[in-house]
């Protein structure tokens, strides 16, 4: 039996209170949030979820720039300030850039700002400059301030259900 999916009330309440907040260049995008019921895996890890970018025949279709996708399994596991975290980490793989010449947006999936293995960081510490950067702003970061209370208070007892 194949993957079943579902669309994503909760996260997309979520992702309208991030946007105006933390990422104001998202109000003109277009998204869809959606549910898988399996995290698929990568490298023996579930992936908690997923941002494609919509294109040709298929933003034509859906009428659509990104698809955001969770994974149920995994999502319903989390507590509420890692909800509001995941929903917020695949919300900022989105970008997009207006074209001088057009006026329109370029929409586009990037990458996080650093990609590395907890055991070069050990042997090595911050070896290049974007680890060094996001090292140095991690001593500072008190994880419990990170989420606004408002969007914590307002999805704490949402719960989902698998569809």
């Amino acid at each position: 039996m194949g993957k079943e999916y579902g669309m994503a009330e909760s996260v997309e309440a979520t992702a309208l209170k991030l946007i105006p907040n933390f990422h104001p260049e998202l109000a003109t995008a277009r998204i869809k949030y959606i549910y898988v019921d399996k995290a698929s895996q990568e490298s023996g890890r579930p992936v908690m979820g997923k941002v494609r970018k919509v294109s040709g025949a298929l933003q034509f279709l859906l009428d659509i720039d990104f698809l955001i996708e969770v994974a149920l399994d995994v999502y319903n596991d989390l507590q509420p300030d890692q909800k509001t975290a995941l929903v917020d980490h695949l919300l900022e793989r989105c970008f997009g850039e207006e074209d001088e010449k057009s006026g329109e947006m370029k929409w586009q999936v990037r990458k996080p700002d650093v990609q590395e293995f907890a055991s070069i960081l050990q042997r090595h510490g911050a070896w290049n400059e974007e680890l060094d950067g996001f090292v140095s702003i991690a001593k500072n970061v008190r994880v419990e301030d990170l989420v606004n209370d408002v969007v914590t208070a307002s999805i704490a007892e949402e719960t989902v259900r698998e569809p």
